[in-house]
């Protein structure tokens, strides 16, 4: 693992304005490391950010002991907050989702945000599921990357927990969230742009319609890109080749790919530049 490239990912986006890090996520690569690994990125994440700044760990798992030990390891890493996806692998009822995340929120050494991604963990959580979980002492949030901006918004109107974070994660979708009352949002693409996205946030916070509409549409735009590269190249790492090529021209970091990856396929190298183009001259827009 580069600890010098990851503390240098974490300046990148504080100094673009960003409020959090989220370490060991999907962008992250969470599901492929070790729990010494997830810890020792979390641990290097937490000294490069402070203790001002909001440290998220993912504590995926295909099982509960396995869950609820990277949770206590995020929580000796720094953590200030344990995020958690329903486990793969196995088909489980909405019944058995709910009755994991219970036994995990019971047992958590940190509040825990709920991620439901359902393209990684192959279900899609009900909104009752939500919100009962939601009533949870130990349950400060939800993570949507589901697409389901209609069940996205019956969500902010029926919690009703004054502290509840819920996110998108979603490109496409962040203006209208955010105008519906979403707390913020955790994008991938973000990596592409942090101040752009930093921007986006504050002007639909704030109701400015007319600097948030053509912000939106440079990270739509940008979002369309990243899915027609997927419909050419399926494989998940495609997003990561993206990434890679642009924090590598930007200086930020010398590699995100795995060895098993192998090189970026010449297309993809020139799609990460179009996709870094396309956010030139946001500032005006």
């Amino acid at each position: 693992m580069d600890h010098d490239g990851l503390r240098s990912v974490c300046r990148y986006m504080l100094d673009a304005g960003c409020h959090a890090i989220f370490v060991a996520g999907s962008t992250g690569r969470g599901p492929w490391f070790d729990r010494e690994a997830r810890s020792a990125a979390c641990r290097t994440v937490a000294e490069a950010i402070g203790a001002d700044r909001m440290l998220f760990a993912g504590c995926m798992a295909s099982g509960l002991a396995d869950m609820i030990e990277n949770a206590k390891a995020a929580a000796g890493a720094g953590a200030q907050v344990v995020v958690l996806t329903a486990p793969g692998y196995f088909a489980y009822s909405q019944q058995e989702i709910e009755a994991i995340f219970l036994r995990f929120a019971d047992r958590s050494p940190l509040p825990v945000m709920i991620y439901d991604i359902p393209a990684f963990a192959g279900t899609e959580l009900e909104l009752d599921l939500v919100t009962r979980l939601a009533q949870h002492g130990n349950v400060m949030g939800f993570k949507d990357s589901s697409a389901n901006m209609d069940r996205f918004g019956k969500l902010i109107e029926v919690v009703d927990e004054p502290d509840f974070v819920v996110l998108q994660g979603k490109e496409h979708l962040l203006a209208d969230s955010l105008v519906a009352g979403a707390s913020g949002f955790v994008v991938s693409l973000a990596h592409v742009e942090p101040a752009m996205f930093v921007e986006l946030y504050r002007a639909a916070r704030s109701g400015d319609a007319r600097r948030a509409a053509p912000l939106q549409e440079t990270a739509t735009r940008l979002w369309q890109r990243m899915v027609s590269a997927f419909e050419r190249r399926p494989e998940t790492s495609t997003m990561f080749h993206l990434l890679d090529c642009i924090l590598r021209a930007r200086g930020v970091c010398g590699n995100i790919v795995l060895d098993h990856e192998g090189e970026a396929p010449p297309w993809l190298a020139d799609w990460a530049r179009g996709s870094a183009e396309l956010c030139q001259g946001w500032q005006a827009a």
